[in-house]
């Protein structure tokens, strides 16, 4: 979905690519994309934060969203806003 995908490391490259396809992924499959196999799922949420911050700017998000209680990711492309009328 991103055009400019320089902006991002080669970790978050990965996850981007796992997350392109649109569905919602668990923070384990994001964590697959990380260089040390002996990191912790809870790094994904450093990558995920530095991502949304290149991506708001490009009209794009990672949005969580729950399933049984467990977190999954899902980019997406942002609507414009509408300009007030009037």
């Amino acid at each position: 979905m991103t055009n400019d995908t320089s902006l991002f490391t080669p970790t978050q490259r990965r996850m981007l690519q796992v997350l392109s396809d649109g569905l919602p992924h668990t923070r384990l499959e994001l964590a697959a994309c990380l260089e040390d196999e002996l990191a912790k799922p809870s790094a994904v949420k450093k990558h995920l934060y530095l991502m949304r911050k290149v991506l708001r700017a490009q009209g794009q998000e990672i949005v969580c969203e729950f399933d049984l209680k467990r977190p999954r990711y899902r980019h997406v492309i942002l609507l414009p806003q509408a300009l007030p009328s009037g």
